[in-house]
């Protein structure tokens, strides 16, 4: 660690005597405007501290933010519509590549665009929120939800252990369409899902949440629902 040195021109305690001020320099130090000028001079002909920053700095931000863009991305739970699955602040990441091989399936948690109908019943303007739920049923299943709250796919009832409860709603049989999925959330009574606003455009869905990395006591994979 570097000492503080005496300040020249103070006075000695042993004698008395000044010591005598260091002579001032002829030339002027270089103004901060002109070292930044100086380093972007290097910088255009690739030399420099600067050029060597960027040098080392973008390809490694690049690619980082590929990574963010194409393949996977963290997100942060706002709400209780998972629970308990999830809760409030979990983070998440959630993977981008597999949509492109072949749809959600059954059990599926997806982050998604909510569909025209979602902005249209909450009375908010489109703000790229992105929501998350389960898929609870695919392109051609018959899904409903019968007296007891108990969800019914293709006729048959659904062991559901990762709900909160069961719903407190009926919903007539609907046959999910090509190029959708029917998605609930697991808080059924707390969910603004698709029991409201229909079906999920496949092409809406940003990507699968596939793991927790907080909090710290939660952190792990999280496995897709059986349906």
């Amino acid at each position: 660690m570097q000492k503080l040195q005496k300040t020249a021109g103070t006075t000695s305690a042993d004698d008395g005597d000044e010591t005598a001020d260091a002579p001032a320099s002829s030339a002027a130090a270089a103004s901060p405007l002109d070292a930044l000028a100086n380093e972007l001079e290097l910088l255009r002909k690739g030399e420099g501290e600067l050029y060597e920053f960027v040098r080392e700095f973008v390809p490694t931000f690049a690619f980082f933010l590929a990574i963010r863009l194409a393949i996977v991305e963290p997100r942060y739970i706002p709400s209780l519509s998972m629970f308990p699955s999830l809760e409030i602040n979990d983070q998440l990441a959630v993977e981008k590549v597999t949509k492109y091989l072949h749809p959600p399936g059954r059990g599926d948690i997806v982050v998604f665009d909510p569909p025209d109908l979602f902005w249209q019943l909450s009375g908010k303007p489109p703000d790229g929120e992105a929501l998350i739920k389960r898929v609870v049923a695919v392109e051609g299943d018959v899904v409903e939800v019968r007296e007891g709250g108990t969800l019914y796919v293709n006729g048959a009832p659904r062991d559901e252990p990762f709900t909160a409860e069961k719903a407190a709603y009926v919903l007539p049989p609907l046959k999910v369409p090509s190029g959708c999925v029917f998605v609930l959330g697991d808080n059924r009574n707390a969910s603004f899902d698709s029991h409201y606003w229909g079906f999920l455009p496949v092409k809406n869905v940003i990507g699968r949440a596939v793991f927790r990395y907080w909090p710290l006591d939660h952190f792990g994979q999280l496995a897709a629902g059986e349906l």
